[in-house]
């Protein structure tokens, strides 16, 4: 076992003997997505998936009732399940990470699923199990249909919660997810959050899933454990064999399987490389983001969970540039109170002691939580209703989540961002009802901050053509480059086979970017880069060249880029 990890892996497991470096099966790599940093080399332990189906079944009229009881019998067993998996969970890693087992609860208690299979079991005379599974599978397929990650990644929850309920209805035995008896790299179609927690953290090496995003429980669960991870990898854990020889790169979302020789060296290099490039990264923490003629930039991290806070802090980032809190409303089934949102952002503001948060409100198209506001979805949501269209066409939403920040703002420095502007208006519309939220926070006897910084997200090409305006009504830019990259070239990235003109260094982007910071400049105030383009390394050097005033990007990256601001 050897491994190459990032600052977070400071419960690696105890060493193993090496892999053999025999050659008796043909090497062969798969790409998914890097889901937490890190190389390791290690020995596979495929887990196996449960295969539970119900049978379909005809019941008595006379029996319903009972089959309704049956069922809301196995609904609370399976609480009191997931609860004592909660419970471990934090006891291991903390109780922030552990509260991903609540979206698992809220639906167990969601009153429109537990409605809808009663009504099977009443009016189709099904059985309970069978009805459950089939509302569930509904559920499932109609987010698999949808072209979000978050979505993508909520369904293996669902899937989780149905197989507990139907194996309680079926009276078979909890299962045990078996741990690998020595430090292994598990694979695995999909891993939901309650199997990852009942593994043996001292033999996991690394997570290599078929399914799964950035956004998906683990995901989270590896990064906060500081084990690398590949998702997404498709068909893997069909493809490879307990006991096969892999490479895990976390770093590039790459497995190797039955590495030869001559690759096994190579990433033994890279290993050997990349922890003593580790090392100096770490010891930049504590310095600032400044060039070497003293020119000072802003490095601040971009967070989708409160969990990611630590990581950022560990990291030495200065704030946080970019808190998405898409993830805080798709988790749930229906749209989070007022007070529920406050606590959140609370929560981080506190965390970060003083040092700047930047909020971004709701960049959501209403295709994506269709379910609970009424709304169909739509061919093209991309070009659609999302972002600040959205929040000004549902303005009860909106104000919802600004009450919130600007009573979290009492606790710390906070900012606040506007997605997807294309006009001017949209800003001033916006910044009218910020300034109703305050006077109906002031009536209400609320604290808050009365000089919260407001911001907009340039990534559409409008955007950057009315900059020079938009400058006069904020207080700072962020430059949201992967967006403003695919709709300026007309690309998407995801689609293989036009990826190769997803270009950040094209003329376009560069001139783009140039004149949206001459246009904040202008005008004294920041522009900051916020996208994958802030992490490359060459591209870091041209945006340092364009005058940017800062970098947001992930944790993990931001000892890399300040690396190369430090030595130009």
């Amino acid at each position: 076992m050897e491994t190459g990890k990032v600052p977070e892996s400071a419960n690696a497991p105890s060493a193993v003997p090496p892999v053999s470096d025999s050659d008796t099966k043909e090497e062969f790599t798969r790409e998914g997505i890097s889901a937490a940093p890190g190389i390791v080399i290690g020995t596979a332990f495929v887990l196996d998936h449960e295969k539970l189906s119900a049978p379909e079944e005809t019941i008595r009229a006379q029996d319903t009732e009972n089959e309704i009881a049956r069922f809301r019998e196995a609904l609370e067993k399976t609480k009191a399940e997931l609860r004592k998996i909660k419970e471990s969970l934090a006891a291991q890693i903390g109780d922030d990470h552990a509260k991903i087992f609540e979206s698992h609860l809220l639906i167990l208690a969601d009153v429109t699923v537990i409605e809808e299979t009663e009504a099977f079991i009443r009016d189709e005379r099904r059985n309970a199990a069978w009805a459950f599974q089939s509302v569930l599978t509904k559920v499932v397929t109609s987010l698999r249909a949808i072209k979000d990650e978050y979505l993508a990644d909520r369904s293996t929850d669902i899937v989780d919660v149905r197989r507990r309920v139907v194996r309680h209805l079926l009276g078979k035995r909890s299962r045990t997810v078996a741990s690998p008896p020595e430090p292994s790299i598990i694979v695995a179609h999909e891993l939901a959050p309650s199997e990852t927690a009942q593994l043996n953290r001292k033999v996991i090496l690394g997570y290599a899933t078929d399914s799964g995003g950035r956004t998906s429980h683990t995901a989270i669960l590896a990064r906060s454990q500081g084990v690398a991870a590949v998702v997404a990898l498709e068909s893997a854990s069909q493809e490879i064999e307990t006991g096969d020889k892999l490479i895990l790169d976390g770093n590039l979302g790459t497995v190797v399987v039955n590495p030869s020789r001559a690759t096994l060296t190579m990433y033994r290099k890279e290993i050997r490389r990349f922890k003593k490039l580790e090392k100096q990264l770490l010891t930049l923490t504590g310095y600032p983001a400044d060039t070497l003629d003293g020119r000072k930039f802003e490095l601040v991290a971009n967070i989708d969970l409160p969990e990611e806070v630590k990581s950022a802090s560990n990291y030495g980032a200065e704030g946080i540039g970019l808190f998405r809190t898409e993830y805080f409303f798709i988790a749930q089934e229906k749209l989070p109170s007022e007070d529920e949102q406050f606590r959140v952002y609370r929560a981080v503001v506190q965390k970060m002691n003083g040092k700047p948060v930047t909020i971004r409100v709701l960049d959501i198209g209403g295709d994506k939580i269709a379910d609970y506001i009424h709304s169909s979805p739509e061919l093209n949501p991309f070009m659609g209703w999302r972002g600040i269209r959205f929040l000004l066409t549902r303005i009860d939403i909106f104000k919802t989540q600004l009450r919130a920040i600007y009573r979290a703002s009492s606790y710390g420095k906070v900012n606040i961002l506007l997605p997807l502007i294309v006009q001017l208006d949209e800003v001033t519309k916006a910044r009218r009802i910020c300034e109703n939220v305050k006077e109906e926070l002031r009536k209400g006897r609320f604290k808050f901050d009365d000089d919260v910084k407001f911001g907009v997200m340039i990534e559409t090409p409008s955007a950057v053509a009315i900059a020079d305006a938009l400058a006069k009504e904020v207080d700072f830019f962020s430059i949201g480059t992967n967006d403003l990259i695919q709709y300026t070239m007309a690309v998407d990235r995801g689609n293989s086979k036009i990826a190769h003109l997803y270009q950040h260094l094209h003329p376009s982007i560069i001139r783009f970017l140039k004149m949206t910071v001459d246009a904040a400049h202008k005008r004294d105030i920041p522009a900051t880069i916020c996208g994958e383009m802030a992490v490359d390394p060459l591209s870091t050097v041209v945006l340092i060249g364009l005058q940017v005033d800062g970098f947001s990007c992930s944790p993990n990256m931001m000892p890399e880029v300040k690396r190369i601001i430090r030595s130009v």
